[in-house]
């Protein structure tokens, strides 16, 4: 397994609020996290590496090599209780904090499957062949409206609301997460990114530049990029790759 990771604070933002994590675990799977946070300029910062220490911690203790799929799935769920747990009780805590939340991106890959823990409008992305297919689903206003067909995916873009995200980490003391498993073919890749990448680059681009990655072994080509085309905004993007695949 080949994983990469790179984040950057971007060119408008005064400090990144995004957080991400790449690590082999004990029994040679990969864990990926990226975590998007809100809520002021420490808040934000603070509620991300929050969620994203709690989530790893929770995974690094129940995750033991090729699990049935009901224990991934409760694997997955305590991750996700854990990381809104402790987002939410240091809101709770200090009032500096309140209100402040995160989206959460994280896979755990193995060798022919990955199993992903989702909410808010970071997102995940399957490489296979050449073509970049999105695999979560944006939990953000304009996804609602395009899933009950108010408006179209090109009016999504411009709408004034396609920043406002509907599920986030910490924000309420019970959270649901999307859970889910995909399989893997050899050579396939992963891209876990914050919307400070994928709002910055077109789906060409996305697609060609995790292609140019993994090929280069950074994610730095994503991020340039990004920055290249306004970097409004924090950018993160983490890449894995099957150890069946060419680097």
């Amino acid at each position: 397994m080949w994983m990469t990771g790179e984040t950057d604070v971007g060119q408008k933002r005064k400090n990144n609020q995004d957080a991400f994590l790449t690590e082999e675990l004990a029994d040679g799977s990969a864990l990926l996290l990226v975590c998007d946070g809100m809520g002021g300029e420490r808040g934000g910062a603070v509620a991300s590496e929050l969620a994203l220490q709690a989530a790893a911690q929770s995974l690094r203790q129940s995750v033991r090599g090729q699990m049935k799929e009901n224990s991934i799935r409760r694997a997955l769920e305590c991750a996700g209780a854990a990381a809104n747990a402790a987002v939410f009780d240091a809101a709770s805590q200090d009032v500096s904090l309140r209100g402040m939340g995160t989206t959460l991106i994280c896979a755990v890959v193995q060798d022919r499957c990955a199993h992903f823990l989702h909410a808010g409008d970071s997102r995940a992305y399957l490489m296979r062949d050449d073509l970049l297919t999105q695999l979560t689903v944006d939990h953000t206003v304009v996804q609602m409206l395009v899933d009950r067909g108010e408006i179209s995916e090109s009016d999504a873009m411009v709408h004034p609301q396609r920043h406002y995200i509907t599920r986030a980490v910490g924000v309420e003391k019970q959270l649901r997460y999307d859970i889910f498993s995909i399989d893997l073919a050899p050579g396939d890749a992963l891209l876990l990114c914050s919307d400070g990448l994928y709002n910055y680059l077109s789906p060409e681009d996305l697609c060609a530049l995790t292609s140019v990655s993994l090929r280069c072994g950074s994610a730095e080509p994503l991020i340039r990029r990004a920055n290249e085309n306004g970097g409004g905004d924090n950018i993160t993007a983490v890449i894995c790759r099957t150890s069946n695949g060419e680097k």
